[in-house]
């Protein structure tokens, strides 16, 4: 009876350790990523923002008519060539819909007298760990009364 309970005690231990441990667990979830990506903006952080960015991540703005896009190397790039420089804004974050793979949210850099909106998709890769795949961007000034899009 006692090689059995201990057995049996072994077996829970064994199965408790494992799905404590388990590897099929998201490292973060896509919250911390999206104040990862915010912050990264505040300090110009390039180094923090390639963490969660997917390599197959695209940002997409307007110049004027024309929508603009840039991929996950440019976008490293062109944060690289500003890296340190703290920008004078508040944030603002709204998750607009979420599930177990998936997320999309809203992120404002809210300036003196324009507003940046980040619309970004959030994705759970194939290691089980969130990144940005898609980043909308848009420039509003804050004097129009459209300074910011309703949901």
């Amino acid at each position: 009876m006692n090689l059995k309970s201990l057995l049996f005690c072994s077996l829970v231990c064994a199965t408790l350790t494992t799905t404590a441990f388990a590897k099929n667990r998201p490292s973060r979830n896509f919250k911390n990523v999206i104040n990862e990506f915010a912050e990264s903006h505040l300090n110009t952080d390039a180094v923090k923002l390639a963490k969660f960015l997917s390599s197959e991540a695209v940002l997409k703005f307007t110049k004027g008519n024309e929508v603009l896009s840039q991929s996950q190397v440019s976008i490293i790039k062109i944060m690289k060539q500003n890296e340190g420089i703290k920008q004078n804004c508040t944030t603002t974050i709204d998750i607009i819909a979420s599930n177990s793979a998936m997320a999309i949210a809203k992120v404002n850099f809210i300036y003196e007298d324009f507003v940046i909106e980040n619309f970004l998709t959030l994705e759970l890769d194939k290691a089980r760990n969130w990144k940005i795949t898609q980043i909308y961007k848009f420039f509003t000034e804050a004097e129009t009364g459209n300074a910011l899009t309703r949901r």
